[in-house]
C-alpha cells in the first residue's frame, strides 16, 4: 500500500518582473522576477509556455479586478481591467494569411500578437463603427 504524501501549497508573491524575453525555440516566454517566498525576497526564473501566455494574462487581469474597484455603468457588471497601451502597429507575419500586431506600452515593452487576415478585416470594421459613434 502506497502512503499518500500531502504538501502544503507554496505561496509565492511576485514583487517585480525584471525582464521578459522569448525562449530561443519560441515555445515559452522567460520571466526574470523578484518574488517573496515564505517572507524572503528571492530571484526566480519563470517559463510560461507561449500557448498559455494569454490565459496567464487574463488570470492576472482578473486578480487585479478582485483587488481593486473597477468602474462600470450604474447597475451594470463591472468592466474587467484592460491593458493600456500607447499604440498598436501592424506588420506582415511570416504566414501570409496572418497579420502581426505590435502593442507598445509606456514602459517600453512591446507585446506581439498575430491574427488572421479575416480577423483583421473584422477589427477594421469594428474600429470604423466604434469611431463613428
Amino acid at each position: 500500500m502506497q502512503e499518500e504524501i500531502h504538501h502544503q501549497p507554496l505561496e509565492l508573491q511576485i514583487a517585480a518582473i525584471r525582464a521578459a524575453e522569448p525562449a530561443i525555440d519560441g515555445a515559452a516566454i522567460l520571466l526574470k522576477a523578484d518574488a517573496l517566498l515564505a517572507g524572503e525576497r528571492r530571484s526566480l526564473a519563470i517559463a510560461i509556455m507561449s500557448d498559455l501566455a494569454p490565459l496567464v494574462a487574463v488570470t492576472l487581469l482578473a486578480k487585479a479586478a478582485e483587488a481593486g474597484s473597477v468602474p462600470g455603468e450604474a447597475n451594470a457588471p463591472p468592466i474587467p481591467p484592460a491593458l493600456k497601451c500607447l499604440g498598436i502597429g501592424v506588420v506582415a507575419a511570416q504566414d501570409p494569411s496572418r497579420l502581426r500586431l505590435h502593442m507598445q506600452f509606456d514602459n517600453g515593452l512591446m507585446l506581439p500578437a498575430e491574427i488572421s487576415t479575416e480577423a483583421a478585416r473584422a477589427l477594421v470594421r469594428g474600429l470604423e463603427s466604434e469611431l463613428k459613434t
